[in-house]
């Protein structure tokens, strides 16, 4: 009994509200946790210390002075855009048929 809304139904908008509510929740507690000293303490391992300190994360993709948030935030944002293109993808496709 889900009713559509253009090509998204109501069950997919909710979802898709949720992702992107968490994401901002998360972001806002970044901002408030950004250089207060509040910031978690992840264990030094090489593995960790080679992704935080990557280019990646030290030059471009620099919002937060801690790198830890900088790799979280990458990482929510991958997976908000792959599900985006999975509802377009299977929007297309259902089209088609």
């Amino acid at each position: 009994m889900t009713e559509k809304t253009g090509f998204l139904s109501n069950k997919k908008l909710k979802e898709t509200v949720v992702t992107v509510g968490v994401l901002i929740l998360v972001q806002i507690i970044f901002i408030l946790l950004d250089g207060t000293g509040w910031e978690p303490n992840v264990r030094d391992t090489d593995f960790i210390n080679n992704i935080l300190n990557a280019k990646l994360f030290t030059e471009y993709f620099h919002f937060y002075s801690y790198p830890f948030f900088n790799f979280v935030t990458f990482l929510q944002l991958v997976a908000v855009i792959i599900c985006v293109l999975a509802e377009i993808l299977s929007f297309i496709f259902k089209k088609m048929k």
